[in-house]
């Protein structure tokens, strides 16, 4: 323990310094703290850092807020972080499980429960559903390059395809959450973070197979997959770079193009969204949601002429269109 760094986050400097006494008497001696979560992420840049402990409600940036960009670093996404509080409603157990807490932890903290859940989470034992799952990907990656290519989709299929799935651990932690099982919660959640994170890795895998063996129209649903879930999941960089991947072998493709739509809209690149949309337009000219995904865009540009014309074209397009239907009666309105 002597030479894991924990790095202890919490905007109320009494409760810093208390957190940081608790966990050295525990037996942690080489502690980092921080003032905020903005001040904890310069030190993680910085310097080494093992675990962190951090407060879940911050006035500047909540310990949520900072969890979820430390998921996103490959480099440091898989280090164990716990938040505290003193009390967690079911909501804060599910937006924290769905981001990929390693636990929590109720204030005033339990000695004997938290130094047994650190210790734990920088032993860094992988479950044995996790450890299966990582050798099989590894497996079909030795496949790929023996140029095995039917043995490696057999595999990464096996794998997608088994029961324990993000899904069903997802599954776990809401029914567990739902009981009042916290802790059992945050362990399902978790299972089903690492496995998605697997899983969007094996469905690129498999796209790239696909690919190798010429079957374009295979390599983008399953790059298509991985994106998905690196979006669902906040990694916005890995889905728009498997998405250029796909456009590279010449693909013209709704789905990406749309897709990319979204990236660049959640990204605040404006101009880069309309020019994937009005793509897709091109070749899909059709197709409904993406004049409603371009009505959103000048929405968000406050252009409401131009927004109402492109939600009017998306209903043209189907007149059941329900979304449509309700931002046009909105822009009528004053109210958007």
């Amino acid at each position: 323990m002597d030479n894991k760094h924990i790095l202890i986050i919490d905007d109320r400097l009494n409760n810093l310094k208390h957190l940081e006494i608790f966990f050295q008497d525990l037996g942690f001696k080489q502690t980092l703290t921080a003032g905020g979560a903005d001040d904890g992420w310069v030190i993680m840049k910085q310097k080494k850092v093992d675990c962190v402990i951090s407060a879940y409600e911050m006035k500047e940036m909540s310990g949520l807020a900072l969890l979820k960009i430390i998921r996103k670093e490959d480099v440091i996404s898989d280090i164990p972080f716990f938040l505290t509080d003193e009390a967690f409603t079911k909501i804060k157990v599910i937006k924290a499980g769905q981001t990929g807490v390693t636990g929590l932890f109720v204030v005033p903290l339990n000695d004997k429960l938290v130094k047994e859940k650190v210790l734990c989470a920088l032993k860094n034992e992988t479950e044995p559903v996790l450890e299966d799952a990582k050798q099989a990907f590894a497996q079909a990656v030795e496949f790929i390059e023996k140029k095995e290519y039917s043995k490696a989709l057999t595999v990464f299929s096996n794998l997608v395809d088994q029961k324990d799935n993000p899904e069903y651990y997802f599954n776990i932690g809401y029914i567990k959450t739902s009981q009042g099982k916290h802790g059992e919660a945050i362990e399902a959640f978790s299972m089903a973070t690492r496995l998605d994170k697997l899983f969007a890795k094996a469905y690129e895998e498999m796209g790239r197979v696909y690919k190798l063996m010429g079957d374009l129209k295979k390599a983008e649903e399953y790059m298509q997959l991985a994106a998905e879930i690196y979006m669902d999941t906040n990694k916005i960089g890995s889905a728009e770079e498997v998405l250029n991947e796909i456009l590279e072998s010449g693909t013209d493709s709704l789905n990406v193009f749309n897709t990319l739509g979204v990236i660049f809209r959640k990204k605040g690149d404006i101009k880069l969204a309309l020019g994937h949309y009005q793509k897709a337009l091109r070749v899909h000219p059709d197709e409904p949601y993406i004049y409603y995904n371009i009505g959103r865009l000048y929405l968000d540009m406050k252009q409401m002429g131009e927004a109402k014309s492109y939600f009017e074209q998306a209903l043209e397009k189907d007149s059941g269109f329900e979304e449509a239907k309700q931002v046009i009666k909105a822009i009528d309105l004053g109210i958007v």
